[in-house]
């Protein structure tokens, strides 16, 4: 079994960011997907954070790291860094541990994202994983000038037309939302490149089988959505004539004890968390964690991506040591 990592993508720029974070948690239906700042409000102290949160994916062994996506995000409530660049930057720490991207694919011109993603690769000691999600944040959309409805036939133009320029082909496309004349792009990846999709939903599992190298779970799904979503997924990827790779998507916390990692997350999940249920978490203790990660190979699973629940960085960096320490050994033959 593989354990990757996706790291943080909104960091707070003050105390207030938590009084506005539950404030919209308040306004919005149970359980609706929200992101909460955690950690520093300094950015600098957060891009070394991050830095120092990558080298312990790396020391811990983990199989790959993300990083995600946001747009027009107020600096008034949260920083979002760039994906794009800050992987170039933890390209300097991870060594040769596959990296990756996750992108909300409407806000993306193939040409240029094909040129970038070209370039990360001539810096990258290892494989990249470029994962496309559709968006689901009315005010990015409203930013762009775009319409929500759009989303899902933007992404799928633009992973044809990436996948092909990627590949050094000489692309004409006409299509409703991208229009390209005998295009190609330079440098061509000197590493492999994968593409991913990732979805909360049956349409977007069905979508990562069509046209993906893997499909990425969300975060939030039950156990019945993920059986359900899995059998989807790999009822189209057979359609299509693809390989089968379903990767989980969950949010972690290993403590030193079942007990001090429940009371350590419970903190988080008490003041509000994305509108996450306990039962879609990885807390615990390393063996409670391995039984849950077991769990989740027998569903279907050989692949987790995992993100920390906590922001505290301290005790994020010991979990990460204890997911070196005592969860990767346990689950290499799961």
């Amino acid at each position: 079994m593989k354990l990757g990592t996706s790291l943080r993508f909104l960091y707070p720029t003050g105390a207030h960011t938590h009084t506005l974070f539950k404030q919209m948690l308040a306004a919005a239906p149970p359980g609706s997907f929200i992101e909460r700042p955690l950690g520093a409000t300094d950015s600098g102290e957060q891009a070394r954070n991050v830095l120092e949160v990558a080298a312990a994916a790396r020391a811990a062994g983990l199989d790959g790291l993300l990083f995600g996506d946001n747009h027009a995000v107020p600096a008034a409530y949260a920083n979002s860094f760039a994906p794009i660049p800050t992987l170039a930057r933890l390209m300097a720490v991870t060594g040769e541990m596959p990296l990756g991207l996750v992108l909300l694919a409407p806000f993306y011109h193939p040409i240029v994202l094909a040129e970038q993603i070209g370039t990360l690769a001539a810096f990258a000691n290892a494989p990249l994983v470029v994962t496309f999600a559709n968006g689901g944040r009315a005010q990015a959309f409203d930013a762009f000038g775009m319409r929500i409805a759009s989303r899902a036939a933007r992404l799928e133009e633009l992973v044809a037309i990436v996948r092909a320029l990627l590949a050094g082909e000489r692309v004409t496309f006409r299509g409703k939302h991208f229009t390209l004349e005998n295009v190609s792009i330079s440098p061509l990846p000197r590493v492999p490149v994968s593409i991913w999709i990732a979805g909360t939903v049956a349409a977007a599992a069905a979508r990562a089988g069509r046209i993906g190298d893997a499909w990425l779970s969300g975060q939030n799904a039950t156990r019945a959505e993920l059986a359900q979503q899995l059998d989807v997924y790999r009822e189209a990827a057979a359609r299509a004539g693809r390989a089968a790779l379903p990767v989980l998507r969950r949010d972690i916390y290993v403590g030193e004890s079942d007990a001090e990692a429940e009371a350590t997350a419970g903190r988080v999940l008490a003041e509000g968390y994305r509108g996450t249920g306990v039962d879609q978490l990885l807390i615990g203790s390393a063996g409670s964690v391995v039984e849950k990660l077991r769990a989740y190979r027998e569903l279907g699973f050989a692949y987790v991506m995992v993100r920390h629940i906590v922001g505290d960085h301290a005790a994020m960096l010991h979990s990460f040591a204890r997911i070196g320490e005592s969860v990767m050994p346990a689950i290499r033959n799961l």
